[in-house]
């Protein structure tokens, strides 16, 4: 899989002679190592995310989606240690570093950029449907079965921190509609399923630079956040439902 070339945002305007709609380069850089998805970003970056390493409101330069081995208990039953010591293999330092989990065979990475004019948002997507579940279905911790739907999108102009959280409520919602659409069903009620009980989603955008204080989806911010989560599930579900 061809890794992007890296850049930096230009902040000056479009000199003449360049056309208004040329594209900026991306100014972050992704490759697969092993058995691992890394997402290198240019500076630090405002990350907000439920990852089961450092989850929650980070500030973080790599976003890595790692695939374990089923039947993995230390993987499984310690995450936190697990991907802690997985992102000092990959010689990260674990404080600037999110990492998820999944069963998915990390080279099915579903990922696509969408742009207008110099707003660009990158997505990934991995995604396993043997543990689809229908929002409000019964817990099933005890019986929980491998198959996850893991989603990372970086921006490339700042969000503020209430735009932040519409972003990944954006990203959710189009994981949602596209579980929907692909027509996949509850393992538990047999339903349509709404995602699976173990998806984890990670939105990014840079600290510095002037932020968008809202993305909403009548935003193009939010227009784009949520059409290349929607492109990305789309397609990492069909390769899930093949």
């Amino acid at each position: 899989m061809a890794e992007p070339r890296a850049g930096a945002l230009p902040s000056r305007p479009t000199p003449k002679g360049t056309s208004a709609s040329s594209k900026p380069p991306k100014p972050w850089q992704w490759r697969i190592e092993g058995r691992s998805l890394i997402i290198l970003l240019p500076d630090v970056h405002r990350v907000l995310s439920w990852a089961p390493f450092n989850g929650g409101a980070m500030r973080a330069r790599a976003i890595v989606n790692h695939q374990v081995a089923i039947g993995d208990r230390a993987a499984t039953e310690h995450p936190g240690p697990y991907l802690q010591a997985l992102v000092r293999g990959l010689a990260m330092n674990p404080r600037t570093a999110v990492a998820m989990m999944t069963g998915v065979k990390i080279q099915r990475v579903s990922h696509t950029t969408v742009s207008h004019d110099r707003l660009m948002v990158g997505a990934w997507c991995t995604a396993g449907c043997s543990n689809a579940l229908r929002v409000g279905d019964p817990g099933t911790a005890a019986i929980i079965r491998p198959g996850t739907i893991n989603l990372a999108l970086v921006i490339n102009q700042a969000l503020s921190p209430s735009a932040t959280v519409e972003a990944l409520a954006i990203a959710i919602e189009a994981r949602t509609a596209a579980v929907l659409e692909a027509g996949i069903r509850s393992t538990r009620t047999g339903l349509p399923a709404t995602g699976t009980g173990t998806d984890c989603v990670v939105v990014a955008s840079p600290l510095r630079g002037p932020a968008h204080i809202y993305c909403g989806k009548h935003t193009v911010v939010g227009e784009l956040v949520g059409k290349a989560a929607m492109r990305v599930c789309r397609t990492a579900l069909r390769r899930c439902i093949k």
